[in-house]
């Protein structure tokens, strides 16, 4: 499918207008440049990526898609170390010496070339991936029809490039588990609450007159965090972990902060540990539980008297199953969530990440790599990679 060489090309593209973009124009190259890996490290995940450059084949008869974004997450590092069970399968097409991937699940693209034959798309869309392994740490990449992408209309690219997994995880367990009461004191509690999925959580769930309860890390500026995550972001109350684990607390004021007939019909787990542990003791009968992560990497024990006399269901999330097993409900979500964002319902993560500028016409490679290399090592805010052009 591939040349396993770079040479010079005239094949030019034209680029249409964008919905989130001025009128663009590509350049007159077809040359790719993709950061893929062909081993895994579970110790350090930056020694296995190299940059690679190479021309696709009949790219007359693919749709072209341009990057304009990729978040770095943690489940594309993950899959670096070999860790993470879901994979993409490695090649010999892309022309590299070893079977290789192109790193990154995720990320938001141009279309900027679309064969006659194609329809449903035209140059100038904005789009994500549906799946996942689709090899979004790229200058370039090619699909065959629509039905491998999601049209996103109205996004700016911070937003387009996070919805696949943060919008659509936010999205589904606020959705798919519960049956909600506009009308009544409906609540779900959730730990890591400066998470984006939890801010997301927090915007859709006060869209729908459901009440949050978000616990944070103790801090130092605990106040003003949230602070913020209540009057901005929709929390209705944000509490610190040590007040989550204090029995006290949970007696005495945890019942005057809900309410009156308050019913705390879902958990929202990706902490692990006494966390979760406490968490679900805040849970109602008959309530549900969902872990999507396990950020401080201890088991989750649960007592059995929440089984028993409580009939806690503790299940699992993880979007990318979701994805493959019902595609469609992804589509549908990805674009519910666009559409959210694009009436102004849900707040850009564009704030509260770090962006990374890559020039993949100018940049060296080896700088082009250190780049990388800084989104998997660097902590704090999500980094993404924004694209130059």
């Amino acid at each position: 499918m591939y040349l396993t060489s770079v040479k010079p090309s005239f094949t030019k593209f034209i680029a249409g207008t964008a919905g989130i973009a001025a009128r663009r124009t590509m350049g007159t190259t077809t040359t790719f440049k993709s950061f893929v890996y062909s081993t895994h490290d579970a110790a350090d995940a930056t020694k296995v990526l190299s940059v690679h450059q190479y021309q696709p084949k009949n790219l007359d008869k693919l749709v072209i898609l341009r990057t304009l974004a990729f978040p770095v997450n943690p489940s594309d590092i993950n899959q670096l170390e070999g860790v993470y069970p879901s994979k993409p399968e490695k090649t010999l097409e892309l022309g590299t010496k070893d079977p290789s991937a192109i790193a990154g699940n995720e990320g938001v693209f141009e279309v900027v070339h679309v064969p006659s034959n194609v329809k449903d798309l035209t140059r100038g869309d904005i789009v994500i991936p549906l799946q996942a392994n689709f090899g979004t740490w790229s200058s370039y990449r090619t699909c065959t029809d629509a039905s491998q992408v999601v049209k996103v209309e109205g996004c700016d690219k911070f937003a387009a490039a996070s919805i696949a997994v943060n919008g659509c995880t936010a999205y589904q367990m606020l959705s798919n588990y519960v049956n909600w009461d506009p009308n009544g004191n409906d609540w779900l509690v959730q730990n890591a609450g400066t998470s984006w999925v939890s801010r997301l959580v927090t915007q859709m769930a006060k869209l729908q007159n459901i009440k949050t309860l978000s616990i944070i890390r103790d801090r130092d500026n605990f106040e003003e965090v949230a602070h913020e995550l209540e009057s901005r972001f929709g929390a209705t109350k944000v509490i610190s972990e040590s007040q989550n684990n204090d029995r006290e607390f949970s007696q005495n004021e945890l019942p005057k902060i809900l309410g009156p007939d308050a019913h705390v019909k879902l958990g929202l787990n990706s902490v692990g540990g006494k966390s979760s542990t406490q968490l679900a003791r805040k849970l109602d009968v008959n309530a549900t539980m969902l872990t999507y992560g396990g950020m401080a990497k201890q088991p989750i024990t649960l007592p059995p008297s929440l089984h028993i006399f409580k009939g806690l269901k503790s299940l699992g999330f993880w979007v990318t199953k979701n994805s493959i097993e019902d595609p469609e409900n992804k589509r549908e979500t990805v674009e519910t969530v666009a559409r959210l964002y694009a009436e102004g319902k849900l707040i850009s993560p564009e704030e509260k990440v770090t962006k990374l500028e890559w020039d993949p016409v100018s940049t060296p490679d080896d700088k082009a790599l250190e780049l990388i290399k800084q989104g998997i090592t660097h902590k704090g805010n999500k980094n993404v990679v924004v694209l130059k052009w």
